[in-house]
């Protein structure tokens, strides 16, 4: 005879059930002004799915080492095929490490180096000859800093590292052809103390761009410089902020805008690097980014210290959301996508990831309510192939067990996807994820980077994850992959009709005279068979296509003398590589 529990036990058995899993405490990770992460302890009202955290069926790889305990690595990892073979490597820092990694985890190269690496490698080919070169900055208060420039085997190109009095050198390098010379140049900062910091402007070699670089500034920098010709003046300008002193744009020539720095006492500014876009068409670019501070909230900016109508968007608390910007639906107009570490203690969901149209409404859909905010890197790529993008984005949370989470969020309001969130071990916290092939097999993958955090009550570790989406890889599906959208950094956001689906890459040949009344010619630095040279203006219209072959440094003239004034991007791409500069028609 089977034995019957009595009604009162097995209600008592399950409210204490039930009250355990009510309970379950996880924990929430901030930073502070003083760029500490803490950590506190949350609520936990909902059980977690095992599941989930194991992705058996889905898991690639996992690459994990031991970690500093106070400093981490934020904003995700580098995907680029370093060696040419056609696959992605997982280019990671680890404390004073450089890894690159293939795709199941073993490591083709690792690179020692003088202070640890907080920020993503940033990879271009900065001299146009076809092979890939790494820049990578290194420091911390407590320790040395160097900006490390290497080939694609991780070894030092002559005269690198650069050493500017052992400072930090903060932040990650964006690269761009600032001087308009054909090759890329390095842009990035040093903080030699709270009230005094420099923005440099280097050469391939290791010298300044010209006699007015660095730049000295008095407050640490804030962020990863973005790059783009705001005021269209057929120049690129340097977008920089300090921690306390404000917004500036500095020209090529180092020489600073009319109305910076932009200063406001009530705004901070620290990790959020901002994108430069057109929003209204008018060929020059806005400044599109977040701030915290007394007066925390989404922004965007004129070039003449102006604030966009409809701008700023005030929000309740502090974030350090890098923006993410978009044309979704092909409608020649940029939507703004952003965050917020809104996070509840007891499981209450609150809106955390926004998107917004130019005039700063929400856009349909938007917010994203949530539990757990974010302040990470936003990607966007459709994932699961059903021809909807999606929002992927990290948590400030762990659960109960140690566990993060990577969200991907569909835009049409349908929630989250199948197989979602992703559960890597440790906190995702300021990082992201990037979408990529990397073992090769004709899938798509996503890979993230998380870190545990005890504060030296144990041994941390930080781990590189990717798992199988298990849907073709199509590269034209990845709108914006990881910080600041490319490997470049950038933040210049050109419409996609221009940029078609090829890989992308700044100028890598020089347009003389420029600007000029419609005669010129193009310089290629190297060899481009089966080219394909296209003229298109800043909305996307395509004016002018040819097929050639373009020889390396022989002048090919044009004569657009027909063409309206105004500024055009030429392309010149290979059906595997774009390359593409900028031209003003006088």
């Amino acid at each position: 005879m089977k034995k019957q529990v009595p009604l009162i036990c097995l209600l008592v058995f399950l409210n204490f059930s039930f009250l355990k899993a009510q309970n379950q405490l996880g924990k929430k990770a901030r930073l502070t002004e003083n760029g500490q992460i803490e950590v506190e302890n949350v609520q936990f009202p909902f059980p977690q799915n095992e599941s989930q955290k194991k992705n058996p069926e889905d898991f690639i790889t996992r690459f994990g080492r031991p970690a500093n305990p106070t400093v981490k690595n934020t904003r995700g990892v580098t995907l680029a095929d370093i060696d040419n073979d056609g696959v992605e490597e997982i280019l990671y820092g680890i404390d004073t490490t450089l890894y690159a990694l293939e795709g199941d985890g073993s490591i083709l190269w690792e690179k020692t180096v003088l202070g640890p690496i907080l920020l993503p490698p940033t990879v271009a080919d900065l001299d146009g000859n076809g092979s890939l070169e790494i820049i990578v900055n290194t420091g911390y208060p407590t320790t040395v800093g160097r900006i490390y420039l290497t080939d694609a085997n991780g070894t030092d190109l002559p005269g690198w590292p650069l050493n500017f009095s052992d400072h930090w050198m903060i932040n990650a390098p964006a690269v761009a052809d600032l001087d308009g010379n054909g090759t890329l140049d390095i842009i990035t900062c040093e903080r030699a103390g709270s009230t005094e910091g420099y923005v440099h402007a280097i050469n391939m070699d290791g010298t300044p761009l010209n006699s007015n670089w660095p730049v000295q500034v008095d407050a640490t920098p804030a962020f990863t410089p973005s790059i783009g010709d705001v005021d269209n003046d057929g120049n690129k300008d340097v977008v920089i902020a300090t921690s306390s002193t404000g917004m500036r744009i500095y020209d090529n020539q180092g020489q600073i805008f009319p109305n910076f720095p932009l200063t406001d006492p009530s705004v901070r500014y620290s990790y959020q690097s901002p994108i430069l876009a057109d929003l209204d068409g008018d060929e020059d670019l806005e400044i599109i980014g977040t701030n915290h501070g007394d007066a925390p909230g989404f922004y965007v900016l004129n070039h003449d210290a102006s604030y966009y109508p409809g701008w700023p968007v005030a929000i309740n608390g502090w974030t350090y959301s890098p923006a993410t910007v978009l044309d979704v639906d092909d409608d020649e107009t940029f939507e703004i996508f952003v965050s917020d570490r809104n996070t509840s203690s007891d499981g209450t969901p609150l809106d955390v990831l926004y998107g917004l149209t130019p005039d700063g409404t929400n856009l349909d859909n938007f917010p994203i309510s949530k539990y757990g905010g974010t302040e990470g890197v936003i990607s966007m790529a459709d994932i699961n192939d059903d021809g909807v993008l999606e929002v992927i984005f990290p948590s400030t949370l762990t659960d109960p067990e140690g566990f993060g989470y990577i969200h991907a969020y569909a835009i049409d309001g349908s929630g989250e996807i199948d197989g979602f969130p992703l559960r890597p071990r440790g906190f995702t916290f300021l990082n992201g994820a990037v979408i990529g092939d990397v073992d090769d097999d004709g899938l798509m993958d996503l890979t993230a980077n998380s870190y545990t955090q005890t504060f030296g009550a144990g041994i941390d570790s930080t781990y590189v994850t990717t798992y199988n989406l298990n849907v073709p890889y199509d590269e034209t599906k990845i709108k914006r992959n990881g910080y600041k959208g490319s490997n470049v950094r950038d933040g210049l956001v050109i419409p996609e009709t221009i940029l078609g689906t090829a890989n992308f890459l700044e100028a890598a040949f020089k347009i003389t005279p420029n600007p000029s009344e419609g005669i010129f010619q193009i310089n290629m630095p190297i060899d481009v068979e089966n080219g394909e040279i296209s003229l298109f203006t800043l909305q996307g219209k395509k004016v002018f296509s040819e097929k050639r072959v373009f020889e390396q440094n022989t002048p090919v003239m044009y004569n657009f003398k027909e063409l309206p004034s105004g500024l055009y991007l030429v392309n010149i791409s290979n059906g595997d590589r774009t390359y593409t500069a900028k031209w003003i028609k006088k």
